[in-house]
């Protein structure tokens, strides 16, 4: 039984040596624990007290806990502050984007009221435009009544001058022969009734008096073309006399009906005129009026353009702070990682100090005897 304890004992130093060994070798594979180990065989061989080697060593972890605490905090910090950012952003994109939302609205509700007042704007110009064409309609109506009436009045001034002047011809040759013994036989030179004749043919066929009055131009020639006495002078004197007045009495009722046309078209000129200024007024106010809403929509327009501008402008800092933290992050946690390896081959050397010093010295010593080097 002896005997195996002692075999057991004796495997279990083997082992011992052999995973003491494999963490030497372990720690020398890094640069810090080939650096502390080589140091401590250093200070070992200068005879430098273990313990203040070993406290040299927990001041060195007691440091790197001490920066990772430190570390942390502002890493905390840091990512709080990058929390903050990004939220702040959000809130700004967000704003920008309900105020893009209520602009943009307030664009769709002025295209559409521009439309409409479009719309308006087209009809009243139709109307003018319609009123105008009627009005020109009337005005070339007009000058036609105005032309055929400046020819009557024309017309009937020459017949009624002509007659006038047959009755004064007449009744001067009537005059002359007065002192003479006149019966209504008494004859009268023919070139008396040819220049009746003459005067009474001129007047062709007279477009402004009717046919009866034609008719009896027509009766009057014909006299004047067989009379040769004094009673067929008397005659045709008479009927000038007559028709003088029944022409006067018509051309009365036609000047009459002048002035009631002049009338009505001044009244509709009037009452026309009246409308175009009212069309002309609510015109020029809807121009106005979708000019100012273009106008509106060409600022709400800017408006968007720089809400656009800005939104483009906090999306790219959104996404370059979230880098930047992401990568601090990243950072962060490779530095800790580090550290952590670090301070553990530091723990591991100073618990090699403490629990192992014998074999630690020995195992070094082999191994430069070995020629490795340390």
């Amino acid at each position: 039984m002896k005997v195996i304890y002692t075999l057991f004992l004796s495997l279990l130093i083997v082992q011992c040596e052999k995973n003491l060994s494999s963490r030497i070798e372990s720690l020398l594979q890094t640069q810090l624990g080939h650096t502390l180990l080589s140091t401590a065989q250093l200070a070992l061989q200068t005879n430098t007290p273990l313990d203040r080697i070993i406290d040299t060593l927990q001041e060195l972890e007691d440091k790197y806990q001490k920066d990772q605490k430190e570390e942390d905090l502002e890493n905390r910090e840091f990512q709080q502050k990058c929390d903050t950012d990004l939220s702040n952003l959000n809130n700004e994109i967000d704003d920008i984007n309900r105020l893009k939302v209520k602009i943009q609205g307030a664009i769709d509700q002025l295209k559409a009221s521009i439309e409409s007042k479009k719309k308006i704007l087209d009809e009243k110009n139709a109307l003018r435009k319609n009123l105008r064409k009627g009005m020109n309609e009337v005005d070339v109506i007009r000058e036609y009544q105005v032309k055929v009436y400046e020819d009557k009045r024309g017309e009937v001034g020459k017949i009624i001058k002509t007659l006038e002047e047959v009755k004064l011809v007449y009744a001067q040759k009537l005059r002359t022969n007065f002192l003479e013994l006149q019966t209504e036989k008494t004859t009268v030179k023919p070139e008396v009734f040819a220049e009746v004749t003459k005067q009474l043919v001129s007047f062709g066929k007279l477009k402004s008096l009717g046919k009866p009055f034609q008719d009896i131009i027509d009766f009057m020639i014909q006299m004047s073309q067989n009379g040769n006495n004094i009673g067929v002078l008397r005659n045709i004197i008479d009927l000038s006399e007559s028709l003088i007045r029944q022409i006067d009495e018509i051309w009365q009722v036609e000047r009459k009906a002048e002035e009631e046309r002049v009338r009505w078209y001044t009244e509709y000129q009037k009452f026309n005129n009246t409308d175009f200024k009212i069309y002309d007024k609510e015109i020029n106010e809807l121009e106005a009026l979708i000019q100012s809403l273009k106008d509106r929509l060409a600022d709400n327009q800017r408006k968007i353009d720089d809400l656009t501008l800005r939104l483009e402008s906090k999306e790219y800092t959104k996404e370059d702070r979230r880098n930047e933290c992401q990568q601090a992050a990243y950072d962060y946690t490779q530095r800790r990682m580090s550290r952590a390896v670090d301070r553990n081959i530091v723990s591991e050397v100073v618990g090699l100090l403490n629990v192992n010093m014998r074999d630690l010295k020995e195992t070094l010593a082999q191994k430069m005897a070995a020629g490795d080097r340390i």
